[in-house]
């Protein structure tokens, strides 16, 4: 076997998520990467996915180890990149700062640029302060550009696509969904929080459900908001799915809705797209700017224009459903793990 490398490439991390995991290991496969680690806050109980190195990455649990400790493993895997997840954990900026004259230190993050108070703070401290500690920057999409930008990093070393949906899972509904007619079931799956805009959906649905009586909302999650939710006999409220529970309800849906009032990035769209749904997307969701092209697969809305997106969804033939499908299925193809790790690779360039 030909040695790999020459990439050793550490990744400072906050909360795991599945979808992390699927493009590490595509990053470990690569015949340009000797090494992965992940360092990582403790993983919550409830994670719906299994935690444990794999022969692409290893994992280290940093609540486990003190700040001489953490900064030993990190010699000790000695990086030729490093990605950290944010600038709020003092420890990982600390290893951040000792490592920035040495090799690439890319800042993830998926603010978009708001002009807060905060935001501004930091585009002012930003030479004294993050250009101190990272050297390069990786943001999901569009929406995170302007703030990158204003924090003074050049284009050079800067590039988008940090956040790639796992398309194993939803690949295999897209092939269960084939020339199959859905149902008249549009479909949430998020947090029952105020900011998710879920009160909103379920208000805007009740509203149309006299006139449209074969339609039915069904949403899984649970929240903050559970004890208020709509009780209605068109609105079904599963509570929380695993993975696994969610594949039925994705085969036959007529459409996903996300109607946030404020969703960074938002992989769930990716995924969605992925399974071939047709979208109903808030302008607030920053994937919305790749994955839901307005009047091919998706409807892209505004504050308040819920209601009437929903009516025109509600009203389309059944083959224009299948082609909104198809695009949205189309489009996600073309975000794939190896462009997440083209693009990781080429930000580790010294």
């Amino acid at each position: 076997m030909m040695p790999k490398g020459p990439h050793r490439i550490l990744f400072l991390y906050s909360e795991l998520a599945g979808y992390f995991l699927a493009c590490a290991k595509e990053l470990g496969k690569s015949e340009w990467v000797e090494a992965v680690l992940i360092i990582h806050w403790p993983v919550n109980s409830e994670a719906p996915f299994v935690i444990g190195s794999t022969d692409e990455y290893e994992l280290v649990d940093k609540s486990g180890l003190d700040q001489d400790e953490l900064e030993k493993v990190v010699a000790d895997f000695n990086p030729t990149a490093l990605v950290c997840s944010g600038w709020m954990d003092s420890d990982y900026k600390r290893i951040a700062r000792q490592w920035l004259p040495k090799i690439p230190v890319v800042l993830t993050f998926d603010n978009w640029w708001t002009g807060s108070l905060r935001q501004r703070l930091a585009v002012w401290t930003a030479p004294f302060y993050i250009r101190r500690h990272f050297n390069r920057v990786w943001v999901p999409g569009d929406p995170q550009l302007p703030f990158a930008r204003k924090l003074g990093f050049p284009d050079e070393h800067t590039a988008t696509g940090f956040y790639c949906a796992d398309p194993v899972p939803f690949l295999k509904v897209w092939e269960a969904r084939k020339n199959r007619e859905p149902a008249k079931k549009l479909l949430y799956v998020g947090r029952y929080l105020p900011v998710k805009g879920v009160r909103e959906l379920w208000a805007a649905f009740a509203s149309l459900s006299d006139d449209y009586p074969e339609w039915e909302l069904h949403c899984i999650g649970t929240g903050d908001l559970w004890e208020e939710r709509t009780i209605h006999p068109k609105i079904i409220h599963h509570g929380f799915l695993q993975p696994h529970e969610l594949t039925p309800h994705l085969i036959d849906a007529a459409a996903f809705v996300i109607p946030s009032k404020k969703e960074p990035w938002g992989v769930v769209l990716h995924e969605m797209a992925i399974a071939g749904l047709p979208l109903l997307a808030s302008r607030a969701v920053g994937a919305a700017t790749v994955f839901a092209t307005g009047g091919k697969n998706a409807y892209v809305f505004d504050k308040g224009k819920l209601g009437e997106v929903l009516r025109a969804f509600m009203t389309l033939p059944a083959k224009t459903l299948e082609a909104m499908g198809r695009k949205s299925h189309e489009i996600a193809l073309k975000h794939s793990l190896k462009q997440w790790r083209m693009s990781l690779l080429k930000l580790c360039k010294p």
